[in-house]
């Protein structure tokens, strides 16, 4: 619910008339009407009155979260029950951009809204877990949204802080605010995700000592390399970052080495001289757009064949299939589901997955569902299943429903299969389905040529029934 559907639906709620007055017992009834039926209309009119107000404060203080700031502080008004409603919502967003909207004096509205948004967050009763700034370069030059992050982080102890910056006027770098703030602002221990949008960064001080950080991302961003680099040397705990590089004022090589890295997203338009990334944690490796020379990836649970994005071809997504916890889950749908640049997900797909495991199988549907349109090249390597046989009957059954897998729409020009295992039922029938509903449209190739003599016999015995099963031309190969 936005904004306006919010407040159109408290004014519609306080704008019902008051129920009538109870009637007298020895007052003369109307013949026109019965007992129970002005009973009945008087208990509709009650509930016609204040529709919205039934409903429990928990429920409401979360439809307030979803509003604009100065819309939830506005509900103040309606009833003395919504005076403290929007103080104790767990989430606030401040956005300054419908002033921006509507022209006239930028400067000295955005004074006048942000003096009373201050006002407001120091009102505000309970923590936050979460809260999104969206400023432009007033509130940077004069330190207003610099007293903003000590009051959400360090007295309501937000958990999850996103600050966006709005452009006024483009200048000589694009209109992008160069964020100015004290060294380690970002460092109290409450905070845990941080996100910022459209900012210049010239300096590392505000990530001084940020090992509290477990998310972080720096999106439609302009640095240095050596700036980034001293940023990802600070926040030693994270385990998602998402990287969209805007510009790199000055080349070099852009290094990430850390030890709880789970989820790595990187979007770099600008030529990169060289990447460096070290993992041993990394499950999610997620190029949707990069311009660089030389790339280097030590991530033992992350594997690929082709690499076609290190030439900025197209992108390339790599996901070693496990069951992430729910709050990293939440975090990679909707990385998978974003748009930067308007770029939706296209491109080529490696994953490595246990398909005899259930949890595995229905993560690797998701994933192939949210695809955006036609997929490049999909590889799957397959992990060896620990599933036992009535187990892996169970999933064949699964695959082998009337329904495709994914889904009718899916569409994928060339499948990779590595660790074919021919014994494996569920594997088999993965390709099975893949060959039958025209899910591959070019080819299917897999991998014999490192099997021994024997093994590799028998599974382009199991080839060749997948062969049998095609009826429009799809190539179906060994490699």
């Amino acid at each position: 619910m936005d904004a306006t559907e919010l407040l159109s639906f408290l004014e519609l709620a306080s704008s019902q008339p008051p129920p009538p007055s109870p009637v007298p017992s020895n007052a003369r009834r109307t013949p026109s009407s019965s007992p129970s039926e002005a009973g009945g209309k008087r208990i509709r009119n009650a509930e016609d009155m204040d529709r919205i107000s039934q409903l429990p404060d928990e429920l409401l203080e979360k439809i307030l979260s979803k509003a604009p700031f100065k819309s939830a502080v506005i509900t103040s008004s309606v009833t003395k029950r919504w005076v403290n409603l929007w103080k104790r919502t767990p989430h606030l967003s401040v956005d300054m951009s419908f002033i921006m909207q509507n022209g006239g004096d930028v400067h000295q509205d955005s004074k006048s809204f942000f003096k009373g948004v201050t006002k407001s967050l120091n009102n505000h009763l309970d923590r936050l877990e979460s809260c999104r700034i969206g400023s432009c370069v007033y509130q940077c030059e004069d330190g207003t949204l610099e007293r903003w992050i000590q009051t959400v982080t360090r007295v309501k102890h937000t958990k999850e802080l996103t600050l966006e910056n709005y452009i006024v006027v483009m200048g000589p770098i694009g209109g992008y605010n160069t964020l100015r703030v004290s060294p380690s602002i970002f460092s109290h221990q409450s905070l845990t995700s941080l996100s910022l949008t459209r900012y210049s960064l010239t300096e590392a001080e505000a990530f001084k000592s940020c090992c509290n950080l477990k998310t972080l991302k720096l999106c439609d961003i302009i640095a240095d390399v050596s700036i980034l680099n001293s940023i990802f040397e600070a926040c030693s705990s994270l385990e998602v970052l998402v990287l969209i590089i805007t510009s790199l004022r000055r080349p070099g090589v852009l290094k990430i080495e850390n030890n709880n890295l789970e989820v790595l997203q990187v979007v770099c338009r600008t030529v990169m001289e060289k990447m460096e990334v070290t993992a041993p944690r990394l499950e999610i490796f997620d190029i949707k757009s990069i311009n660089c020379d030389d790339f280097v990836l030590n991530a033992p649970k992350i594997r690929f064949n082709r690499n076609y994005w290190v030439a900025g071809e197209y992108p390339h997504l790599s996901y070693n299939i496990s069951s992430l916890d729910q709050e990293k889950k939440r975090i990679w749908f909707e990385l998978m589901v974003n748009e930067y640049y308007k770029m939706k997900r296209k491109g080529c797909l490696a994953v490595r997955v246990d398909v005899t495991n259930p949890k595995e199988l229905q993560i690797l549907k998701e994933v192939l569902l949210m695809w955006g349109e036609e997929m490049r090249e999909l590889e799957i390597i397959f992990k060896d299943g620990n599933a036992r046989g009535e187990d892996q009957g169970d999933q064949s059954a699964f695959i082998s429903g009337g329904k495709p897998f994914p889904d009718a729409f899916f569409r994928v020009a060339t499948v990779w299969m590595y660790n074919f295992d021919r014994a494996n039922e569920v594997q088999f029938a993965l390709a099975s389905r893949f060959v039958k509903h025209g899910t591959v449209i070019d080819k299917l190739m897999i991998e014999t040529s490192t099997y021994p003599p024997m093994k590799r016999l028998l599974t382009e015995g199991k080839v060749a029934q997948l062969r049998q099963l095609c009826d429009h031309g799809l190539t179906i190969e060994c490699f």
